[in-house]
């Protein structure tokens, strides 16, 4: 297509928004046409079935505004056929310079890298659906929609794109095999179409999303309307076998070098089109990435996400019961102990796991796994068999009522020492600017069994501007008492463009276990609040947005009695090139109940039942993202307990597009207490090399230097996937003593699997 037609096609449309209302969910829909001929995935849109179907169109901006349309336009055409649905979409550009890719690298990041989105709901519920993405360099990301709008893109799924560049364009065709999705057979689907056009610095959506919302959410959506609802993909069974190899030593210890030889598999049986059957034999995580270390200045231990592709699929059926502080089931309980150099597997003999949808309105999930004894332990730790089951029934238009039930047994000589034998909490969280947040934590006690069951009620409003929960669960373990063996939460939030308004309140028992999941703080009351301005601008020339957040909290005891407060206060500035600065100040109380060494270096520590408030003052500022160097830089500075904390942080990013990019990620920490208590100098070095040779070749370097733990890391993997879902992996890891740089552990490990579809 020449300039001059794709010009006169972007005209026409500017005068078609400006005569018609905009795309808004209860407005429009796209009229699905069966395929008459076969289509070749080549990007080029060039089979005659193309011209035939409607065109999607008409694109909004959500940013830098939410209410003018696209600068250049996208459109899009959707098919199927026996065995797929099949997409196309056309991106105009006619902007010069070629578009920002920054990674071949699957599962790139959406805001730094130009392409077009598709979001699926294929149960016609609003709630949770599928994600796939593709890059002008036909660069895969797929994910999994969540209810709030959030993407889980660890999930992963065979599906197929190509795409073609013409003369101010580039075009795509993506076909995603009905094997690869669930979905219910009705004659409805939602979806949404993104673009993200970075070149441009404009995103845009099919249908309208108002700013301040997560553009990825279903509410945002029209509506697919099959001329025939899509019938049963049929037998659907994946093998993935896997085998592996590795050698490895601690020398750290003394202990001989060992060489260990592995095979297992995973399988996915469907049920129907949207119940699956996950299965797991002797599996093997090795390939899995190392977890990013952090400074721990806190009194508790640190959270980390779950990674394994077992885990995944639908895991917020399972994972996101209750609050943050009470969760009654954590999937990384089952098969790992410990974090970062010394994080350890526990063997998984197997597992079994059952979720999907039933009907339009139910949904379920269960679980059974059984791991092996962990000698690797002090004490040993027996093996356990783990059991969750949930249920859930969607109500009203979003909103879901939920009961669940999660189970730990004891395998093992009843003579084991249970009550000696612990487990860490372990995991990750992130902020919006990707820095680590440190949660409280504490050791979990393995009994003989440990039960915890409850309800959740979940409220999400069509319009999106409502949210909250309300849960109680309870656990029962071998004590047989029933005195403060609860936990119980309410959250609500109101949300609007400019505006933005929550409160939580959570009282846990003093007794409540939960072992399966992440209790940090048992027998306390938790509370907080917070709200938030925006202010839009119109003149278009340096900010898009800014505005305060100011939020209060803290944490009581069950007698009401006061333990932590803090309170912060915010002001940011969005900018149009994508930069971002934040000011703040906050405010800490900290009454102790327990003995506690602020300094991170188990110096001399502050008495408990002692009570100590100060403030501090901080600075964020991120460069444009769409560059290839990027600075993010923080300053923290001011009281910290009895003393003083500065802290620094800088984060840079270089370029090389799409072949390479190194990150190069610090922090330092200085803590200066009075006498006699310890001072400290902290630092934490992270560089990171990453070398995408192709869409299917991919090298990546970490290295870790952490002065509190007095180790540094290194871990090398090397990936080809050498055909969907199918991967060669060699990892290799070493850490080391910083003083003197004696070796700690060492070790290589061979992977390789391949999905094989029966």
């Amino acid at each position: 297509m020449n300039a001059t037609r794709s010009k006169l096609l972007f005209i026409l449309s500017v005068f078609w928004f400006t005569c018609n209302a905009q795309n808004t969910p209860d407005g429009v829909s796209y009229e699905l046409r069966r395929a008459d001929e076969a289509i070749e995935i080549d990007g080029r849109l060039d089979e005659s079935i193309w011209s035939k179907l409607p065109r999607g169109g008409n694109f909004v901006q959500f940013f830098p505004t939410d209410n003018t349309l696209a600068v250049d336009s996208t459109q899009f055409m959707i098919t199927y056929t026996d065995k797929a649905i099949i997409i196309g979409i056309i991106c105009y550009d006619y902007k010069d310079g070629d578009y920002i890719s920054t990674t071949l690298r699957r599962d790139f990041n959406w805001g730094s890298n130009d392409n077009v989105a598709v979001y699926i709901d294929p149960y016609n519920d609003k709630s949770n659906g599928f994600t796939f993405q593709v890059t002008p360099n036909n660069v895969q990301r797929e994910g999994l929609v969540l209810l709030d709008g959030g993407v889980r893109d660890d999930w992963d799924n065979k599906w197929y794109s190509q795409v073609f560049r013409g003369d101010n364009f580039w075009s795509t065709e993506i076909s995603i095999p009905f094997k690869s999705i669930r979905y219910n057979n009705v004659d409805q689907w939602n979806i949404q179409v993104l673009r993200n056009n970075l070149k441009s610095n404009v995103q845009s959506a099919w249908i309208q999303v108002p700013q301040g919302f997560r553009p990825s959410n279903m509410t945002f959506s029209g509506k697919i309307n099959w001329d025939t609802p899509p019938k049963p993909a049929g037998a659907n069974v994946a093998l993935i076998p896997y085998l592996a190899a590795s050698a490895g030593k601690n020398h750290e210890d003394d202990e001989p070098a060992v060489s260990e030889f592995d095979a297992g598999f995973d399988a996915k049986v469907a049920v129907s089109s949207s119940l699956n059957l996950d299965l797991t034999f002797n599996p093997d995580f090795s390939q899995v990435e190392v977890d990013q270390q952090v400074t721990n200045l806190q009194r508790f231990e640190i959270f980390f996400p779950e990674r394994r592709q077992f885990f995944l699929e639908n895991q917020d059926l399972f994972a996101e019961g209750g609050f943050f502080r009470s969760r009654p089931f954590f999937s990384r309980r089952i098969g790992i102990q410990g974090s970062g150099d010394t994080r350890r597997n526990v063997p998984i003999i197997a597992g079994a796991r059952l979720s999907g949808k039933i009907g339009s309105k139910w949904r379920i999930g269960a679980l059974n796994m059984v791991t092996n004894e962990d000698k690797t332990a002090a004490e040993l730790s027996p093996a356990q068999n783990y059991s969750v089951a949930v249920i859930e029934r969607q109500i009203f238009n979003r909103s879901r009522l939920s009961a669940i039930f999660v189970g730990r047994n004891n395998l093992g000589n009843s003579a084991v020492d249970y009550d000696s034998t612990t487990l860490a909490n372990t995991g990750r969280l992130e902020d919006e600017f990707g820095n680590a947040i440190a949660v409280e934590d504490t050791l979990i006690t393995l009994s003989e069994f440990n039960y915890v069951f409850g309800l959740d009620y979940n409220l999400a409003t069509v319009d999106n501007s409502w949210e909250g929960d309300i849960f109680y669960h309870r656990s029962v373990d071998p004590d047989g008492g029933t005195d403060e063996k609860y936990a119980t939460g309410t959250f609500i939030r109101y949300q609007k463009p400019e505006f933005n308004a929550r409160f939580n309140f959570q009282r846990i028992g003093e007794n409540h276990n939960a072992e399966v999941g992440f209790v940090p703080r048992p027998g306390v009351s938790n509370y907080g609040m917070g709200t938030q301005y925006n202010f839009f601008t119109s003149d278009g020339n340096i900010l898009q947005r800014h505005g305060p957040q100011l939020n209060f909290g803290g944490v009581l005891t069950n007698e009401w009695d006061k333990l932590d407060n803090d309170a912060s206060f915010e002001y940011g500035f969005s900018f149009l090139n994508t930069s971002y600065l934040e000011v703040g100040t906050n405010w800490n109380f900290v009454s102790l109940t327990s003995s506690f060494d602020p300094s991170g270096t188990s110096g001399l520590e502050l008495s408990e039942d002692t009570e100590h408030s100060w403030m501090s003052y901080r600075f964020f500022y991120r460069t444009d993202r769409r560059k290839n160097f990027i600075v993010r830089a923080s300053v923290r500075n001011g009281g910290f307990f009895n003393g003083k904390r500065f802290n620094a942080g800088l984060g840079l990013t270089f370029r090389l597009p799409p072949i390479m990019q190194i990150e190069l990620n610090g922090e330092y920490n200085r803590i200066d207490l009075p006498d006699p208590f310890s001072d400290a100098d902290l630092y934490l070095i992270g560089p990171r090399f990453d070398l995408t040779l192709s869409n299917n070749l991919f090298f990546t370097t970490f290295i870790q230097y952490n002065s509190q733990s007095e180790n540094l890391g290194h871990n090398s993997r090397f990936q080809w996937r050498f055909k969907p879902v199918s991967d060669v992996f060699l990892v290799y890891t070493d850490n080391y003593i910083t003083d003197g740089f004696q070796t700690r552990n060492r070790a290589i490990v061979f992977k390789i699997n391949y999905w094989l579809s029966l």
